[in-house]
């Protein structure tokens, strides 16, 4: 079995919180649709305890997994966006901090 990224063990606050969100509004999808653990792995191809742990919001899951079940829910069109260039407000800004004014054009 291939060992966990580092980053799984140390991972920061923020992260952590984001996919434990993204675990439970999974959870969330699947119980409101009355739909049991077991049906949701067999919908999306996975073992019961891997969605179990994806609901949990474990980064030791595959990106693919949670890909899987956002394509299962209709919502696999909302990641790519989640880097597209028009999102990404750091690049943005640093880009136009390096743009320098032109100077004047003299008549």
């Amino acid at each position: 079995m291939p060992r966990a990224p580092r980053i799984t063990n140390d991972m920061p606050a923020p992260m952590a919180k984001a996919l434990q969100e993204l675990g439970a509004n999974l959870r969330l999808a699947r119980e409101r649709r009355r739909m049991s653990i077991r049906t949701l792995a067999a919908e999306i191809n996975v073992s019961v305890p891997t969605v179990m742990s994806m609901e949990r919001g474990e980064a030791t899951v595959s990106m693919a997994v949670y890909a899987a079940a956002l394509l299962f829910y209709g919502r696999v069109e909302w990641l790519p966006d989640l880097m597209a260039p028009e999102f990404d407000r750091e690049a943005l800004r640093i880009e136009l901090a390096g743009i320098r004014p032109r100077p004047a054009r003299r008549p």
